[in-house]
């Protein structure tokens, strides 16, 4: 007896439905909790959000969720290793103060011939503003944040400049805006952006762009 087999029917294909406004908006305030929660970093969520912005379709932006918990309405609670600004001020006499966002950033910092250097772009915080007063007697004061984090410098130099140097990119979404409240006496004031992995130091950025050219080979002989 010769024997069949069932074939079944084909299932319908999933129709294509076209994402709203509102539905892009839904997934970048699911990123920014992300963000919070540690889950993604500043870099990733920047290109998610401008993936979420171009997206025409809901499976599109379902995508961009896909590794994310779908359960964006539960309690935030404490990220380990996240910082926040302290209380407590830092001083010092004859030394640099020179921290990074890992290393705890405090509300006020301050030396007597010796430079201050913050680099806050690892830093994560639920706060809306983060303030930073900085002073400094012969030295300079230098503060440096993410490209598209907002910051403002406020204060005055005595024999001494004042440099803004932020990207014009547009803003991140979810990030604090910083705000630098700092003197110099006999130094400069500054306040840059940068890159994620580019080097602070103007000389160390300039010897890695070289070393990434590559010169052509030599001809055959």
């Amino acid at each position: 007896m010769r024997q069949t087999r069932d074939v079944s029917p084909e299932e319908p294909a999933r129709p294509v439905v076209r994402a709203s406004d509102a539905d892009r908006e839904a997934v970048v305030t699911r990123l920014q909790t992300a963000v919070g929660e540690g889950r993604i970093d500043l870099d990733e969520f920047s290109q998610r959000v401008d993936t979420a912005y171009a997206a025409t379709t809901t499976d599109e932006l379902d995508g961009l969720l896909a590794d994310l918990p779908t359960d964006a309405t539960q309690a935030r609670v404490e990220i380990v290793g996240e910082t926040t600004t302290s209380s407590s001020p830092i001083s010092t006499v004859f030394g640099d103060v020179k921290l990074t966002a890992t290393d705890g950033v405090p509300e006020r910092a301050g030396t007597v011939f010796g430079d201050v250097r913050i680099d806050l772009r690892g830093l994560r915080t639920a706060e809306d503003t983060v303030y930073l007063q900085l002073g400094t007697f012969f030295g300079d004061i230098e503060v440096i944040v993410s490209e598209g984090v907002a910051a403002q410098m406020e204060g005055w130099t005595c024999f001494g400049s004042r440099k803004i140097d932020l990207a014009a990119v547009p803003r991140l979404p979810g990030t604090p805006r910083v705000v630098v409240r700092g003197w110099t006496f006999f130094g400069d004031l500054k306040l840059r952006s940068l890159a994620p992995g580019e080097s602070p130091s103007r000389w160390r950025a300039v010897m890695d762009r070289l070393a990434q050219r590559r010169l052509p080979p030599p001809p055959a002989l």
